[in-house]
C-alpha cells in the first residue's frame, strides 16, 4: 500500500522552557486535513517515530506535532534550529 511522504525544513520551536518543543506544518503539506491524524515522523534522517498531527485550532490552518527531549538529541536538534522533516501520513 503506498503511502504519501511529506519532506520539508522546520525550525523546532518552544513556547517556554516547561512545555514541549514543537514543529509547525504548514497547510500546504497536509492539504484537505482538518482533524488530528497519526503519522511516521523523521527527523533529519534518523529513525522513525509515530506522532499525532494536530490542528492548531483557534481558526488557524496550520497544524502542529510536539517532540520529546530523547527525539530532539537523536537528530541533534535543539529550540530554535532547523531540521529536515519526513511525515509518512498513515491514514
Amino acid at each position: 500500500m503506498f503511502k504519501e511522504t511529506i519532506l520539508f525544513s522546520a525550525r523546532i520551536l518552544r513556547k517556554q522552557p516547561d512545555l514541549p518543543r514543537y514543529i509547525v506544518v504548514d497547510p500546504d503539506h497536509v492539504t484537505g486535513r482538518r482533524s488530528a491524524f497519526t503519522s511516521k515522523v523523521s527527523l533529519n534522517e534518523c529513525p522513525e517515530f509515530e506522532r499525532n498531527i494536530r490542528p492548531w485550532g483557534k481558526e488557524s490552518d496550520v497544524f502542529f506535532f510536539n517532540l520529546t527531549e530523547p527525539q530532539c538529541q537523536k537528530a541533534g536538534v535543539d529550540t530554535g534550529g532547523v531540521c529536515k522533516v519526513s511525515i509518512i501520513l498513515l491514514n
